[in-house]
C-alpha cells in the first residue's frame, strides 16, 4: 500500500525504460559502453534499488546510466533516493 500525504515520496515516478527507448537505446548498449551488468541496469529500470551493489557504486551506476538515457542525474539520484527514504 502507498502512502499518502506529505510522507509519501516527493519525486513522481519515471518511465526509464520508455525514455530510453525513445531514444533508441537498448540495455545492451548501455551496458557494453558502462560496463554495468545487465542485472543492474534491469534493476535501475524497474526501480528494484535493493538488488543495486550500495554505496558509491549505487551512486555511479545511477549517474552513469542517466547519462546514456539523457536524463539529469541529479533528477535520477531524487528518485532514487525518494524510494530508498520511504522504504526506511
Amino acid at each position: 500500500m502507498r502512502k499518502q500525504g506529505p510522507t509519501a515520496p516527493a519525486t513522481e515516478r519515471i518511465d526509464l525504460p520508455s525514455l530510453r527507448s525513445h531514444r533508441g537505446i537498448s540495455l545492451r548498449d548501455i551496458a557494453d559502453s558502462t560496463k554495468i551488468s545487465m542485472r543492474f541496469l534491469l534493476a535501475i529500470e524497474e526501480g528494484d534499488f535493493k538488488q543495486l551493489p550500495g554505496g558509491i557504486y549505487t551512486t555511479s551506476y545511477l549517474r552513469q546510466y542517466a547519462r546514456e538515457i539523457g536524463v539529469e542525474e541529479s533528477r535520477l539520484l531524487e528518485y532514487y533516493r525518494s524510494f530508498t527514504v520511504s522504504a526506511s
